[in-house]
Parts: structure tokens; sequence; C-alpha cells
């Protein structure tokens, strides 16, 4: 071919990629540098051997391919072909790109084949294929969470929102949970505030999961979780019940062999907690972040349905919680002043004095000789009004407030009697609501609050504090004191425990001016219940 061969060789030797030229037999008729090291190193052909005859035994998809191109670019049926394919080794993997073009030398039809080396684009196709592939797979994840969790969230909050009863909402919310992927397990439990236990009230599985079958006893240490979250007031969670130390003791019938994590999350709206929403998972792990989320936020909207049910509840229920607790502090007004006279104090009812002063109207079972004198530094005003055969009947300035308390709590006091340093207490609230944050409140306040009772019962559709809203409105201050002091002070009972003149003495008043109130008060009653 002359210089112009030698030129054309010399050049092709410089190039980085593998150059061959074949003839229309497919006989190599020239290689450059990069063609021959590579050749040597995978033992290849080298001018003079036929490529597409080396090709064609080779048993693989890719030289057939091969073949098939150059066979089309030497027969004129297309002017070039490209392919890409892999060429590993056993020590590295690696793709080439083959690109055939037809060209003719005095008057003979030729190609050229270029191999050019592509690993490392490659090799970042295909980590960007694989990055793509594992965010589609992610965002398939989500959006199925997503669903999940919209389909969860709209099915919780409708079954809490539509339904009549606390029971109800239980149940529905327990029958979404055990419904829905990993959970196998849901109960909500209720806290029995007499003996201090808490114990599921409705609940629901999938599969068969067994329920715990013992109270769980609030204040034990290594207590279950759902006590703990109802005492800490947040969520509680266990990733891997096999793996915890308490497993057996707290689920004995074998936890592992049914659910393998445990979230429990207090069911709480505002300061009143209405017990503990419980969920197990098949899986451990099952409560990360996203789904604690989730839960939190099911148990608000749970809680939130609860407290709209008592709300509604409270406003035209016909019955009332009746609380019933035993108080041993000396700070409670009624049992210091039942240590200072060695008697029994109990209190009848409240009213005030002229400038507003809260008053409490007292009955202590024995005769008093001086007041004054046995009352002296014991931090209350008190005032005898009437002595009889049965005790002495007091007037006294309350100054610790568990009547004032109670009220602003909803709470009608039924007793309140104190005697060798124990005061028994009876009180009416009108919801549940009410009554455990009262008794949260005598908790807090005094030394040792002993719950005897905690239970509902039937009361008149108009209670009496309907009546009381209706009768202060249309009663002036003195008509009402006029009132209180002769209720409680049993001036309409026969005999009589006070007079007239004494209760008028109490008011400051002459005796005419307290009948003239009194009387007043008592017709505005009597049209009350009688028009």
């Amino acid at each position: 071919m002359g210089s112009g061969h030698e030129l054309a060789a010399t050049a092709l030797d410089t190039l980085p990629i593998t150059v061959a030229i074949i003839d229309d037999e497919g006989k190599i008729l020239l290689t450059n540098r990069s063609w021959r090291e590579f050749a040597t190193a995978e033992d290849d052909e080298h001018v003079g051997a036929n490529y597409l005859a080396a090709a064609v035994t080779a048993d693989d998809e890719y030289a057939e391919q091969a073949v098939a191109g150059i066979e089309a670019v030497l027969a004129g049926d297309r002017d070039s072909f490209s392919m890409e394919y892999p060429c590993h080794s056993p020590d590295e993997k690696r793709w080439f790109l083959m690109r055939v073009t037809r060209f003719s030398h005095n008057g003979q039809r030729l190609a050229s084949l270029v191999h050019l080396e592509i690993t490392e684009r490659k090799l970042a196709e295909l980590a960007a294929e694989e990055h793509a592939q594992q965010l589609r797979e992610e965002r398939q994840t989500v959006e199925h969470v997503l669903e999940r969790v919209d389909g969860l969230v709209r099915e919780v909050t409708d079954a809490a929102v539509s339904a009549e009863t606390r029971a109800e909402i239980e149940r529905e919310v327990c029958q979404r949970l055990a419904a829905t992927d990993p959970y196998v397990l849901a109960w909500i439990g209720r806290v029995d505030v007499t003996n201090r236990r808490l114990s599921p009230h409705e609940w629901a599985s999938d599969d068969d999961v067994p329920l715990e079958d013992d109270e769980l006893v609030l204040g034990a240490d290594d207590a279950h979780p759902a006590v703990q979250a109802f005492e800490r007031g947040d969520t509680q969670v266990i990733e891997d019940v096999t793996a915890h130390d308490d497993a057996d003791r707290l689920w004995p019938t074998g936890a592992g062999d049914h659910f393998q994590s445990v979230a429990a999350l207090p069911l709480t709206y505002g300061d009143v907690t209405y017990g503990v929403l419980v969920v197990f998972a098949a899986e451990p792990d099952a409560f990360d972040e996203r789904e604690l989320l989730v839960l939190e936020s099911l148990s608000g909207t749970i809680a939130t349905a609860m407290n709209a049910l008592e709300v509604r509840r409270m406003l035209t229920t016909e019955a009332v919680v009746s609380v019933e607790v035993a108080i041993e502090d000396p700070s409670l007004f009624v049992t210091a002043l039942s240590e200072t006279f060695d008697a029994t104090v109990s209190y009848r009812g409240p009213t005030e004095d002229d400038d507003g002063t809260p008053l409490v109207v007292l009955h202590v079972d024995r005769v008093l000789e001086d007041v004054a004198v046995e009352t002296a530094g014991i931090g209350h005003d008190v005032t005898p009004l009437s002595t009889t055969d049965d005790g002495t009947l007091l007037e006294a300035a309350i100054t610790d407030g568990i009547v004032t308390a109670l009220s602003e709590h909803g709470g009608v006091i039924r007793e309140l009697a104190a005697a060798d340093g124990i005061a028994d207490l009876a009180v009416d609230f009108p919801d549940g609501r009410s009554a455990r944050s009262a008794y949260d409140f005598l908790e807090r306040r005094y030394d040792q609050v002993e719950l005897l009772s905690y239970h509902e019962r039937d009361e008149p559709a108009q209670t009496p504090h309907d009546v009381t809203a209706r009768l202060e409105s249309s009663l002036t201050d003195r008509q009402l004191q006029a009132l209180r002091k002769a209720y409680y002070a049993n001036y309409f009972e026969w005999p009589r425990d006070i007079s007239g003149e004494e209760l008028a003495e109490s008011m400051d008043i002459s005796r005419s001016t307290f009948h003239q109130h009194l009387r007043a008060a008592q017709r505005k009653v009597l049209a009350e219940l009688l028009e």
C-alpha cells in the first residue's frame, strides 16, 4: 500500500482505541497497537485471521449480534453498525462499544472495526439505574404507606366521630387497627380508680392473637408499657419483645409467637386521661417515628371524640358520678375543728356574709360551752348560731377552699363529716371527667386520700343545679342568705334547732326583717316548684 498505508498505520497506532480493518470476507487486513495489545492479552486474532469466522464459533448472543451487524454492513445493507457488549475478566467487569463502518479502497469493499472501552460510563449508568430503581421502590413503599395511613386515619376518625357511646369508639377503633398491617392486636384499657387497676375494655385481634389475661396494677415496678403510658402520660414502645427481659412475665402465653413489637399511647384530652391504646405488630421495629406520629395523632382524635361524647352526655344525662373518699389531713377545716372540740363535726352547707365572704354551716355533736375559747388558735373565724340537746350549730369562715374547689369542678357535696382525725367526703359530679379532675386535686392537696367508692347513680332529669341556677337569678342576696341559713341550721325542722331571732342576729338584722326575707324566698321557691 506504500507510504500512505504506513502513515495511516502509524497514525492508528497513536489512537487509544482498538481499530482493525477487514475485507468483505471478514479477514483482518490491518490492526493498530491497541488492538494487538488487547488481542494478545485476550489470545485473540491478528492480521490474516478471519474475524467473522472466529466470532461465529463463539457461543454468545453478543457475538451473534456482532456477526449479523458486520455482515449487513459488508453486504451494503447498511452503512454502519454499533453495539455495546460486556467483556468481563475474572478480576474486573468491562464493557465496550463496537462500531462498524463501511468504506471502499481501490475498488475493494472494506470495513473498519472500532472497539471503545465504556466501562466507566456503563458503571455510572448502572449505578444511576440502580439508584432510580431504589427511588422507585422507595416511592412505591411511601405511596403504599401513605395509602395505608390515609385509609387508617380516615377509618379511625370516622369510627370515633360517628360512634354513639365510648364503648363503641373503643370497639370500632380496635377493629380498624387490628385489620391493618402490620398490626395484629389492639386493645383500649380503662382504669378502675377504686382498686388502681388498668385492664382491657375493648379489643380486636388478627389470627387469634391472645389478649393479656390479668389486670395491670398501677404503680408496679417494671410495669407493662400500658401502665407506664398511663402514669407517665407519653408513648411507650417495646421494639422487640423477644429481646425484652420481662417478656415472659408480661406475656406468659409466648409473645414472640404472636407479635414482636408493642406501642402503648395514653388517650389524653386536656388534663384528663381516658385510658390507654395498646397496639401490637407482627414484626420487630414496626413503630418507627413516622408510624408513631400517625398513632399519636389517632390517639388524640380518639380522646377528643371521647371528650365530645362525655360533654354531650353531661348535657343530656339523667345520672351523676358519685365519689366517696376518706381524707386524713389535720389541715382540713372540719378535721381541725373535730380535733379541737373532740367531737364529730358535720358540714351542713355553704352561705356567705354581707360582704360576700364564703361561710359554711357546721354541726358539732356536743354542746360547746364557750366557742370563742375552744376555737382560739385554730385559724378559723367561728361563730355559734344555736345550741340544742343534739349539739351546737356553728357558722365558720372557710380558708382552705375545699368547698369552693369542689364547686369549681362541678361537685355538689352530699356529706362531709370528720371524727377521730378522718374526714368522710361524698360528692356528686356531672361527669367522669369532673370527678377525676377533682380527685386529682384532693390527692395533691391533702396528705392521705383513700378512694372508697366511684360509681354512677340515677338522678332526675331536672337536677338541683338547674333549680338553683333559676332561683339564684330571682332571689336577692339577702333572701338567698336567709333561706340558706334557715335550711342548713334546721330552722324548718320541728322542734327547731334554732330560732328566727338567733338567725336574724347572725345576719345582724332585726327579727322582722329576717322573716320578711325568708317569706319572700319561700314564695319564690314554691313558685318554682308549683308553677
